[in-house]
């Protein structure tokens, strides 16, 4: 489950409040998981060693994304995902140093970055 942050945001922070999130609706859910994932991982070639929920940290053009990964039911899989969202907006809305982010074009001006205009001297 994706979640984007602006590069602006506080990352680690935004990280932790997901993980929370992510076990507080799944954890539960991995002892129940992990049996049929097992009774599988016979069958086909599956071998994950963590199922619990984690969180994934990668860099994209518009921000921070945070991947959820958390084993569920395919049934249950819409009503978890509604709830998931529910929390993470009402966390992320708590505070005031992480922002979601959306595709965005950003101009910028070396002498007003205070960056070194033109080339640099031999």
């Amino acid at each position: 489950m994706p979640v984007l942050v602006t590069y602006e945001s506080n990352w680690r922070k935004a990280k932790e409040i997901l993980t929370a999130i992510a076990f507080k609706h799944a954890e539960h859910l991995t002892a129940e998981a992990e049996r049929d994932l097992l009774a599988a991982s016979q069958q086909f070639l599956i071998n994950y060693k963590k199922l619990t929920p984690i969180v994934y940290t990668s860099s994209v053009a518009s921000g921070i994304l945070l991947t959820i990964r958390y084993l569920i039911e395919p049934r249950r899989r819409r009503g978890t995902v509604s709830a998931i969202w529910d929390d993470i907006l009402t966390e992320f809305g708590k505070a005031k140093d992480i922002d979601l982010a959306y595709h965005t074009v950003r101009s910028f001006s070396n002498p007003l970055e205070g960056k070194i205009v033109g080339t640099p001297e031999a």
